[in-house]
């Protein structure tokens, strides 16, 4: 079956980077399944030569991916959140938010980066379909949605 552009349903033929076969992120085995064999899929980035969105084809549900052991937590690495607190201190000041903006961040994990938003007094939305790193969200103050970003 010919794979198409999410967006605007053109043939998605220019591959950019091919990556093999892989399990889901943070899928863990127990101990019962480690001679088992491990799920993959294919990780494949495409991009649509029509309208030039860069995409993963879907091959499973959010539910497969973003289960209730998901333990990725982006607050982990502190060069991560030195890099994070530069990036929303100049989006502030280029944007010129304030408390009347509202900024939405998807896959908005522990709230790593909106929390220096909130710091400056300006709402946000943190959209994250894990149930643990939105709870850690929630915790900072941040108004966070636990679900998966669709239509």
């Amino acid at each position: 079956m010919p794979l198409k552009c999410r967006f605007c349903d053109s043939l998605l033929v220019n591959e950019v980077i091919n990556l093999g076969h892989q399990p889901p992120s943070n899928a863990y085995l127990s101990a019962d399944k480690l001679n088992q064999p491990e799920v993959t899929f294919p990780l494949k980035v495409y991009v649509c030569s029509s309208c030039w969105l860069v995409q993963l084809p879907e091959h499973t549900s959010a539910e497969h991916l973003f289960t209730h052991d998901y333990a990725y937590f982006s607050s982990i690495s502190s060069s991560w959140l030195e890099h994070s607190r530069i990036y929303a201190n100049r989006v502030i000041c280029d944007l010129s938010l304030n408390s009347e903006s509202f900024v939405v961040e998807i896959a908005s994990n522990d709230g790593y980066l909106l929390k220096y938003f909130v710091d400056k007094k300006i709402p946000c939305l943190g959209i994250e379909p894990t149930s643990e790193a939105a709870q850690v969200s929630l915790e900072k103050g941040i108004e966070t949605l636990q679900v998966f970003f669709g239509s």
